[in-house]
């Protein structure tokens, strides 16, 4: 469980470098993502 919160900041962080997004936006992504490849 700790190795995916580090795996999900990890994410956060280098798509908030890439995108230039704010927290909050990078976020609702990774989420959206997860949702899709939970259920997919």
């Amino acid at each position: 469980f700790v190795r995916f919160i580090a795996m999900v900041s990890n994410c956060i962080e280098y798509l908030s470098h890439k995108y230039g997004l704010s927290f909050y936006e990078v976020i609702k992504e990774c989420s959206k993502e997860l949702i899709k490849k939970g259920f997919s």
